[in-house]
């Protein structure tokens, strides 16, 4: 990422809520964000060179971020739909050992797994 388009960003952090679910209950508008995740996406030219083709841009509130720098959380987030669920991993069936997992459809979009990215 460009250093104009992270100024750009920062700058329109104090209009941004976070994306991320905070459960049926919660309201989008007490989430202020404060960061963001950027996931690029493109391909490898060579070992030490990669070309992104463009980025998927989460602004992310106080909490999500002190979640995803913690053991504690793994967050689903589908590509398809942008939908996104958090899982404590202690109360997990599955063992999680990511902080985030990229999914390719979920039950609200597709009612199906489609497999990781």
């Amino acid at each position: 990422m460009k250093a104009i388009d992270k100024l750009h960003l920062l700058a329109d952090l104090s209009d941004s809520q976070c994306e991320l679910s905070h459960g049926k209950e919660s309201e989008i508008s007490d989430h202020q964000a404060v960061n963001y995740i950027v996931m690029p996406f493109g391909e490898k030219k060579n070992e030490v060179e990669e070309e992104s083709a463009r980025q998927l841009i989460i602004p992310v509130c106080q909490d999500c971020v002190n979640a995803l720098l913690q053991d504690d959380w793994t967050l689903l987030y589908c590509f398809e739909c942008g939908e996104s669920r958090w899982v404590h991993k202690s109360l997990a069936k599955n063992k999680y050992q990511h902080h985030i997992l990229w999914l390719r459809g979920c039950p609200d979009c597709a009612n199906e797994f489609g497999g990781l990215y």
